[in-house]
């Protein structure tokens, strides 16, 4: 059965002018990207729907070779982050107290240009109470069930915003730096990179630590950076006011609900996101050619390589 959109007759639209998007073409990636995958001995393990490839067809513009690089890429980082892509399962006690935090949170409606806002909330958690990579994983739990149900931001994009509020130096010193480098990297190599990065109720900790970002990013992603501190009408310029929640001056719902309606979700899911870790992972073993070691794709610490932002 052929592949069935579900988005609205103007994002199809959309597709169609931005991406050259039309019914035929998704059904030939679809099938170029099977027949690639069952070539490719490392990957015999993953299990990509139609769904997924033609989420990665979007992310990539339809460019065969990106979509390629980009599954490769993509899983082969899955497989060397077990600090963020293993241990998925929601009701492990760390794991539900990090739900609980609310660090990641996707909103419900789209901005004023269709896009998904994203709320992310770095000092959100006790740092001497929680290890990050719990809270880590717990955020990248939120985001693979997002993208289950999210059809319309492979099409439109998203924007993310940082909340700072609470964030304090401990949070900062708690926290490794490899653990934010290989964040960062894996934020630059995902299918779909946002469209800005807004940075809002910051304090005189937040500096320190985006001047350490900065550097962590590429240029085109540096482009993306929006700082707007507590001028709260600076980011309604950029995100649609009535979208936000209402911790920030919008009509959305709280942020609070918004953390207990993502931490059923994914206990919901606990199943599927368990599985993922069999599902999507590569074998280096059987790569053509060498392997790719943790140290390949990461480089000697603190000389991480930066990726190119499509």
């Amino acid at each position: 059965m052929a592949f069935q959109t579900k988005l609205n007759e103007a994002i199809q639209q959309k597709a169609k002018c931005e991406l050259g998007e039309d019914e035929d073409r998704r059904e030939q990636v679809i099938q170029i990207i099977r027949q690639w995958l069952i070539q490719q001995p490392h990957l015999y393990q993953i299990r990509l729907d139609d769904y997924s490839i033609v989420c990665f067809a979007r992310g990539c513009k339809y460019s065969l070779e990106k979509i390629k690089n980009k599954i490769d890429l993509m899983f082969t980082l899955r497989t060397a982050l077990p600090e963020f892509f293993s241990g998925w399962d929601p009701m492990k006690p760390e794991i539900q107290a990090a739900l609980a935090c609310g660090s990641f949170l996707p909103l419900p409606d789209y901005d004023q240009h269709g896009r998904k806002v994203i709320v992310m909330r770095p000092g959100c958690y006790d740092p001497y109470r929680f290890k990050p990579e719990d809270i880590e994983k717990a955020s990248f739990m939120i985001s693979e069930i997002m993208v289950l149900d999210d059809e319309q931001m492979f099409v439109t994009g998203m924007v993310i915003i940082y909340d700072c509020q609470g964030y304090t130096l401990n949070h900062l010193t708690q926290r490794p730096l490899s653990l934010t480098k290989k964040h960062m990297y894996y934020l630059q190599s995902a299918p779909l990179s946002p469209k800005t990065i807004n940075f809002i109720r910051t304090n005189s900790v937040f500096q320190t630590a985006y001047n350490v970002m900065s550097t962590m990013v590429n240029e085109k992603m540096k482009q993306r950076l929006r700082v707007h501190g507590s001028n709260l009408e600076s980011l309604y310029q950029e995100v649609d006011q009535k979208v936000l929640p209402k911790d920030f001056g919008g009509e959305g719902i709280s942020l609070e609900k918004l953390t207990d309606y993502w931490k059923q979700k994914v206990e919901e899911k606990r199943e599927f996101l368990i599985e993922s870790e069999n599902n999507w992972r590569v074998d280096e073993s059987r790569r053509p050619g060498k392997a790719k070691t943790t140290q390949d794709i990461f480089g000697i610490e603190g000389s991480f390589r930066k990726l190119n932002v499509d």
